[in-house]
């Protein structure tokens, strides 16, 4: 299963790099979270509480940068596991300048989900992942420091 979208930021690429690799700030953003378990340079493991009518109680959520090209190109591998449950999701995000800011192009990967995920249905996933990810873009929006105003 598949996500993809394009996100635009009034901000320069190279600041937009800096909070996309700032794990704690990352992690302030994810929707959700209960608590921040695990901080390092490339990568955190959380507990998040996921509102979803198919998964009650916490899921540990961890991440990692796999790839990275400065200012062009981040992959991270994102693995969650809960009671009876387990997903890992491989994200690829693209910056590209724009002629105010940066577009920020993205792809998400469910490279498995095992345990009580697995049976149910693509489009209960789909419609969860992406309030999760619609979310998680304002959060990340809303937390990114104002920008001079150039005229």
């Amino acid at each position: 299963m598949n996500f993809a979208g394009t996100e635009h930021f009034d901000v320069s690429p190279a600041a937009l790099w800096a909070r996309l690799n700032d794990m704690a700030f990352i992690a302030s953003v994810i929707p959700d979270v209960d608590k921040v378990d695990r901080l390092e340079p490339t990568g955190f493991t959380c507990k998040v509480r996921p509102r979803f009518s198919f998964l009650t109680g916490s899921l540990e959520l961890s991440f990692a940068v796999v790839d990275s090209v400065p200012i062009e190109k981040l992959v991270v591998r994102s693995r969650g596991k809960g009671i009876g449950a387990a997903i890992v999701v491989d994200i690829e995000i693209h910056l590209a300048p724009a002629a105010r800011g940066t577009d920020l192009n993205w792809t998400g990967t469910i490279v498995s989900r095992d345990g009580l995920l697995k049976p149910i249905g693509t489009g209960l996933i789909q419609g969860a992942a992406e309030r999760v990810i619609q979310n998680l873009w304002q959060r990340f929006r809303a937390a990114l420091p104002p920008q001079p105003q150039t005229s």
